[in-house]
């Protein structure tokens, strides 16, 4: 007995039965198993009775045949982007978590005056000085004090102590910049060579393109059979396509959004779009400001720069602070707006080092809405946006994706064999 289904016919297998063996041989059981396994790409018929009657292109299957070529074209790089995404989602956390000793210090009411602290390191490291420190918004972790020489002391804000002293980045930080490099262009040092870069780039954005296009079309081949469950206790195959089902289902909307931003941050295009959408333009790009030099005057200290930059932001915390290191630079306090949902802030505060005076203030506010939206975009991107918790659903979602296309092309392969 035949039963055509989306413009084939399957033949009911002596080995496929209905969950209910009553109705075995009825025309409810043929429906049942037609359905199950021509969802599942499996014609129970053979190739020349198949080839005889040919198949009705309906609406459900070309997008099935879209869908699956799709992926297979993809596959290689979705799951690239979607093994080094899960790590990327920690890379500011990673190494702090395989170095405690180095980076975590005990939370004290009051912490040293940022210049008693700068001025410990410098006694300890002469002849260099201290060029730039970075402060954390997390309250027990320790500051990074970059040195004239390039190097890196790490110092307890509490006690003054010092943790760490290194130069160059360490060998995790050299990984998780590769892995950076991989996500975004497939090669881990893109200076070695800037031709590849340039196509590593462009295939992961239409990867990401691809992904795009693939969610809805799932969702639309999904939504007649609406399968959300995995019958664990099935056959192997059945349970690796009721994975395929479930985890597209419920990780459709983060996947999307994760290849939407990440979309827009691949092509040059997706700038320039937001750009005309938002009828603005990029901040413009203006050389750091001097400081007037005054003969025989005392640089105010780094703790009084920082207490003009927060009346100058007064709801905006210190992320970073650069040190004037010659009699014409400028204190740079880098401020974190709340507003601002980005790892990397981009309000400051330029101050004059001896008269105290404020020669530049950029604020995230009063950026372009075009430059706000395309670091929002990054941000969801990236999972900082809300913090751990995004960044926890950037690395899931960045695994799920690793498992639909390896459960994809696990359906594909069965098809082809079958």
């Amino acid at each position: 007995m035949l039963q055509r289904i989306d413009g084939g016919y399957v033949k009911l297998s002596t080995q496929a039965k209905h969950r209910d063996e009553s109705r075995c041989g009825t025309h409810e059981c043929v429906r049942y198993n037609a359905e199950r396994f021509a969802d599942a790409g499996v014609l129970l018929i053979s190739e020349p009775i198949a080839r005889e009657m040919g198949p009705r292109w309906t609406a459900r299957l070309v997008f099935l045949k879209i869908h699956l070529w799709l992926g297979l074209a993809a596959a290689i790089f979705l799951i690239i982007l979607g093994l080094t995404g899960s790590i990327m989602a920690f890379e500011g956390d990673i190494d702090h978590w395989l170095h405690p000793s180095l980076w975590y210090v005990d939370v004290r009411p009051q912490a040293l005056p940022q210049q008693d602290l700068i001025d410990r390191v410098q006694r300890q490291f002469a002849p260099a000085r201290v060029a730039a420190v970075q402060i954390f918004r997390q309250k027990n972790l320790a500051e990074a004090m970059q040195m004239t020489d390039r190097s890196v002391v790490l110092v307890n804000p509490y006690d003054g102590a010092m943790l760490g002293h290194t130069t160059g980045p360490s060998s995790v930080q050299k990984t998780l910049g590769y892995i950076h490099q991989f996500h975004l262009r497939l090669i881990p040092d893109p200076r070695s060579s800037p031709s590849l870069s340039k196509v590593g780039k462009l295939i992961v954005s239409f990867a990401g393109l691809i992904l795009c296009l693939q969610v809805p079309i799932g969702i639309y081949l999904w939504w007649r059979t609406k399968r959300a469950s995995i019958q664990w206790k099935a056959s192997w195959f059945r349970t690796c396509f009721d994975v395929h089902h479930a985890l597209g289902v419920y990780g459709a909307l983060f996947l999307f959004i994760a290849a939407f931003t990440g979309v827009l941050i691949g092509f040059d295009f997706g700038e320039k779009a937001i750009y005309a959408i938002a009828h603005s333009s990029p901040p413009a790009r203006k050389p750091p400001p001097q400081s007037t030099v005054i003969a025989g005057a005392v640089p105010i200290s780094v703790d009084r720069a920082l207490e003009i930059a927060r009346q100058s932001m007064p709801d905006a915390s210190v992320a970073a602070v650069l040190v004037p290191v010659n009699p014409k630079a400028a204190f740079n306090v880098l401020m974190r707006l709340p507003e601002e949902t980005s790892e990397a802030v981009n309000s400051m505060v330029s101050i004059d080092q001896y008269s105290g005076k404020v020669l530049r203030l950029v604020s995230h506010k009063t950026e372009s809405a075009g430059y706000r939206v395309i670091r929002f975009n990054l941000s969801i991107h990236t999972g900082d946006v809300f913090g751990v918790a995004t960044h926890i659903i950037v690395s899931l979602s960045s695994l799920l994706l690793v498992a639909m296309v390896i459960t994809g092309v696990v359906i594909w392969w069965k098809k082809l064999a079958a």
